[in-house]
């Protein structure tokens, strides 16, 4: 068994030697053979693809060029294919460069007048017309048809075939294309194979080949006729017979079946036309949808701007006489000895307060119409917005014969830090709307608590009334402005529909949501939780109605200090408002000089040094903002560095700030709090000037 295999591998490794010794032995031959082949170099257009082009590589290639390398391969020779450039056919077979030039279709002069014999044809190509939009030709007599130049030879067959044609040579194809679309020709010649490339270009997707073949030209490659070159063809004859139709076809597959066009960018443009134009179309609409909306816009803010123009000018013309109607009922309630006559002036002041409520409820809808709507962190007594709210209610529930009840939870802690005024805004729509549908029965206002952590308590408050009560369906419309409901029913009850809706807007803000329980004839319950954080867990205690009843009615006015020494100059062009003023402060026996007109006040300012100065904005001729800015700018003015406070009736939003960035020390809205007048007064007076009621002992006149 190991003889028989070292027999084997001897066997085996002889074999393998005598391969590897044969095939050495064949390539060296090959590789001899190669380097003693001729080269033939052989002159083409480059412009007919895909009979003769360059690839991307820069290689001349196409039908006819493979054909005659395979011919020419096959005759033993190494062939070189170079492009003519702007050279004719008929130039290049003068060109020494050149053993060869193709395609001719037959022999024909050079331009020196030599003659030239052809290789058979490597192929024949059909020669067909090319129009625009399948235009109807009229007789070939008749006919102009463009060519290219290098083509001129096939030119003269055509013209010596087709009598009266004419035929007009073009540099390239582009100017030949780009003269049939002008009308400078009836049509274009040229050869099948070439059509079926330049119809790949998208902007030549008009141009139609008309199928009947005007002439079959042979594709041969030619020379000079010399005897040399007789030996040459003859060699190349004998293969080009050899080639066989399924090789022809199989090269003219491979170059036709081919996207051999490259595309640019105005072939992605044209093919993709429709695509653009309906981009720019739409840009153009978007543009113009953009601008109109930019102009609604600028109309909605104009509008807007009117709006809240007006709102101000409403807001400060009904403040105004506002602010003299609670002044006077002010001061009709400290002169007045008789009960009944402290109720009128709490009468007169409870409808002032209700107007100035509606007043709100409209500037607010359009602070929140326009997402303004801001949410304080103020500290304020939970005891004195129920009495803040009671005293807005109370006489309105009595006065139709309803009771308002408080129920408050007496271990709620007191002083909280939060949104006094949007609380107390929430709780008056809620109970005015429960006071103008409740007949007969009762309002009540709940208050309860629940500790969330150490410094926050959340109050659960509750409206409940024993009025009409809703439909289910109606409840959804609550919310809605202006909206009113059971229209038909309640045609009678008064109000703007607004309150709701400001309720829902501001328990918004503050992360709360309003809940409503309804039945239709016996009453409603609107609940909300509002979170609010701890200042002091003083417990509020007991609130008695009766003490609060007694509070309103023998209410005496006081004043916190007393300010003899103090100079003030009250600036308003309402002298009612200036008597409110000089009303309100009389007790604190301040000095008042009260004027009609900015520039009144500019003249008392020549001669008397002031403490404080309380100017209002809008007035004739000279405003309160102009009238501040010169006394801020004039260095000889006395009272340039004097407090100066805005006492307006322009609470849009934003007014403190502007009025403080125009040089106001601060700002006080009308209708004027006689106790925030007398706070914002000692928080600016000068401390050596003031003194505080609790510790007045003895006044004397005639300090005066």
């Amino acid at each position: 068994m190991k003889r028989i295999s070292v027999q084997k591998r001897i066997i085996f490794a002889v074999i393998f030697t005598i391969v590897m010794l044969i095939n050495c032995s064949g390539i060296t031959l090959h590789a001899a053979t190669w380097d003693n082949l001729e080269t033939i170099v052989v002159g083409v257009p480059t412009d007919r693809c895909p009979m003769l082009y360059e690839n991307q590589n820069s290689n001349i290639t196409g039908i006819g060029v493979d054909l005659l390398r395979l011919a020419a391969a096959d005759a033993g020779y190494n062939i070189i294919f170079k492009p003519i450039g702007d050279m004719t056919l008929k130039q290049a077979l003068d060109d020494e460069e050149f053993d060869l030039v193709m395609p001719l279709g037959s022999a024909i002069k050079s331009e020196q007048g030599k003659s030239s014999i052809t290789s058979e044809a490597l192929l024949q190509t059909p020669m067909t017309l090319l129009t625009l939009n399948n235009k109807e030709l009229p007789k070939l007599k008749n006919t102009k048809v463009g060519m290219l130049s290098s083509q001129a030879g096939i030119a003269e067959s055509i013209r010596n075939l087709y009598l009266g044609l004419e035929i007009v040579l073009f540099d390239n194809l582009e100017d030949a294309v780009d003269a049939l679309y002008k009308n400078k020709v009836d049509a274009l010649l040229n050869n099948s194979y070439v059509w079926s490339y330049v119809l790949q270009k998208p902007a030549y997707s008009k141009l139609y080949i008309h199928p009947t073949v005007m002439i079959t030209m042979d594709f041969k490659a030619g020379t000079l006729d010399t005897p040399e070159k007789h030996e040459m063809i003859e060699r190349l004859n004998r293969s080009i017979r050899r080639l066989t139709a399924s090789q022809k076809q199989a090269i003219i597959l491979e170059h036709t079946t081919k996207k051999l066009y490259k595309y640019n960018v105005y072939d992605y443009l044209y093919q993709y036309s429709i695509f653009f134009i309906s981009l720019v179309i739409i840009t153009l609409l978007v543009l113009l949808y953009v601008r109109q909306l930019r102009r609604a816009k600028k109309i909605a803010e104009e509008a807007s701007k009117a709006k809240s123009d007006f709102l101000a000018s409403m807001s400060h013309e009904i403040r105004t006489p506002i602010n003299v109607i609670m002044g006077i009922g002010e001061l009709i309630s400290r002169e007045a000895t008789d009960t009944k006559m402290k109720q009128y002036a709490y009468s007169i002041n409870s409808s002032a307060n209700s107007l100035l409520c509606l007043i709100n409820d409209v500037l607010d809808f359009s602070k929140m119409e326009a997402g303004k709507l801001k949410i304080r962190s103020d500290q304020y007594n939970l005891s004195n917005l129920i009495s803040d709210v009671e005293i807005m209610i109370k006489s309105r529930a009595e006065s139709k014969g309803l009771v308002y009840l408080v129920n408050v939870n007496e271990d709620t802690p007191d002083e909280l830090i939060g949104d006094e005024i949007r609380i107390k805004q929430v709780l008056i729509n809620l109970l005015t709307n429960s006071v103008k549908y409740t007949k007969e029965g009762t309002v009540t206002l709940s208050i309860d608590y629940e500790k969330d952590g150490n410094e926050e308590v959340i109050l659960h408050i509750s409206v409940k009334d024993t009025g009409i009560g809703m439909k289910q369906e109606e409840i959804s419309k609550l919310f809605v402005a202006f909206e009113r409901l059971d229209e038909d029913k309640n045609k009678t009850i008064e109000g703007t529909g607004l309150g709701m809706s400001i309720v829902k807007h501001i328990l918004d803000a503050m992360e709360s949501t309003l809940e409503v329980e309804s039945v239709y004839g016996e009453g409603s319950e609107f609940k909300f939780a509002i979170k609010q954080r701890v200042f002091n867990w003083k417990r509020i205690g007991s609130v008695d109605s009766e003490e609060r009843e007694l509070k309103i009615t023998d209410n005496k006015y006081t004043p916190v200090f007393f300010a003899p020494d103090v100079r003030l100059l009250s600036v308003d062009d309402t002298e009612m408002n200036l008597k409110v003023i000089e009303g309100l402060l009389e007790p604190t026996k301040i000095h008042i000089d009260s004027v009609l007109s900015a520039k009144a006040a500019l003249k008392n300012m020549k001669e008397i040094k002031y403490d404080i100065l309380l100017i209002d904005h809008r007035m004739p001729e000279m405003d309160g903002i102009e009238l501040i800015k010169k006394i801020r700018k004039d260095n000889s003015n006395i009272n340039r560095e004097s407090v100066c406070i805005a006492l307006t009736a322009n609470v849009v939003e934003g007014a403190r700030d502007m009025y403080i960035k125009a040089g106001f020390d601060d700002y006080m809205e009308k209708p004027v709090k006689v106790r925030k007048l007398e706070e914002m007064l000692i928080k600016h007076l000068p401390k050596d000037k003031v003194l505080m009621a609790d510790k007045y002992i003895i006044f004397s006149p005639n300090k005066h």
